[in-house]
């Protein structure tokens, strides 16, 4: 309970004068005691919007703005949104009143990367998000002050100490820092087709850190040594895809790495790699069990990473430096194989690189639709603008 002065003194006025006389001092003192107490159980203005405690009450605040940046909508990118959402809420934040998650894309086109980065920051997000290189280095570029929290497969080296503690305005969870989640799956290919002679390396020319390799990049050495010629074909946006493997086809390629890159891409290379009847491997799990391609290795809880690195965004949200949030870097990966594919397409694979597998898809076998199936309503955390 909380009263005013001006409250006290209409009550006072209606009281008869022998009354006042006679007591108001009296109430006066007894009054403003109330007062005074009253105010100290009340919460103060301006009261605190993290919640103490996971599954603390949160009082009712301004939502704060977690702001998402991608290349463009794709089931991998909103069910990450729905983990990062249902990490928040598991640690006492409230989507009511306390949290929004924004989400803005580029319409896959990587042109645009910098005026939209730019503009979420004009903005004054609380907390920024990426989950693939060129997103965090479009947000790095965009500020030097703004919280980045990563949830994927970056390169952060160059802002990180040796203990993987930031030294600018970003940090999270990745896969991308040790170097063998880019060279394994080349690996694990060559092991597949041990009579390959001729590799097809599949890039975004609309990504810059694939602009940035010469060539064949880090793959020229291993490639080298194993007798292979590799050829690289770029696209231009998911309309160039398809054209990208009728090069590979042309050029007569034994088999095909996509370099890792957006999961907007994953769906159409595996059709087109189907189409031209091309095996090939990417680097993340739903490749081949949500979009039917031969072979992957790398990410296997892609979304469940989104999970972790809501702890992150907890931390910054209660206004934990940087400095103290060291980059988890992941070594959760596995290879799968989808022999339905493998039957489709025509091709054999070793039965030593099917004993190692982590996971076989079984011809015939019912794999996961790329549709979203969400918890409660965690659907509604971050879906796409309708275009």
């Amino acid at each position: 309970m909380s009263i005013s002065l001006e409250q006290y003194d209409e009550v006072t006025r209606t009281r008869a004068r022998a009354d006042r006389l006679v007591f108001g001092r009296l109430r006066l003192t007894i009054s403003v005691t109330a007062l005074i107490a009253a105010l100290a159980a009340s919460p103060p203005v301006a009261a605190q919007t993290a919640p103490s405690a996971p599954g603390a009450a949160i009082p009712a605040a301004a939502p704060r703005v977690i702001a998402y940046l991608t290349l463009g909508p794709s089931e991998s990118n909103r069910l990450c949104m729905n983990e990062v959402r249902a990490g928040l809420e598991a640690a006492g934040w409230s989507f009511d009143r306390q949290l929004r998650i924004e989400w803005n894309d580029v319409a896959n086109d990587p042109a645009r990367y910098a005026a939209v980065a730019q503009a979420m920051v004009a903005r004054r997000p609380a907390v920024l998000l990426a989950t693939n290189n060129p997103e965090s280095e479009a947000l790095m570029n965009a500020t030097q002050e703004v919280p980045i929290v990563v949830l994927g497969p970056t390169n952060l080296r160059h802002v990180l100490d040796a203990q993987l503690r930031p030294l600018a305005n970003v940090t999270g969870v990745t896969l991308g820092l040790s170097g063998q989640f880019l060279l394994k799956p080349m690996e694990v290919l060559l092991q597949a087709f041990p009579q390959a002679r001729r590799v097809g390396l599949v890039t975004n020319g609309g990504n810059p850190r694939h602009e940035a390799m010469k060539e064949l990049g880090p793959f020229a050495d291993m490639l080298g040594q194993a007798g292979v010629e590799g050829v690289r074909v770029r696209f231009s946006g998911e309309a160039g895809i398809a054209g990208a493997w009728d090069e590979l086809a042309r050029r007569q390629v034994d088999a095909v790495l996509i370099w890792p890159d957006s999961a907007v891409f994953h769906g159409e290379h595996a059709r087109q790699a189907l189409r031209v009847r091309l095996p090939a491997i990417a680097h993340t799990s739903w490749f081949t069990t949500r979009h039917g391609g031969l072979l992957s290795y790398g990410a296997i809880g892609r979304v469940s990473m989104c999970g972790r690195g809501a702890r992150y965004v907890d931390q910054v949200l209660r206004g934990r430096p940087l400095a103290e949030l060291p980059v988890e870097e992941l070594y959760e990966a596995a290879l799968v194989v989808n022999l339905d594919t493998a039957e489709r397409i025509g091709v054999t694979l070793p039965p030593a690189l099917l004993a190692r597998a982590d996971r076989l898809i079984r011809p015939g076998e019912r794999t996961l639709p790329p549709t979203a199936d969400a918890k409660g309503d965690a659907g509604a955390a971050a879906q796409p603008p309708s275009r």
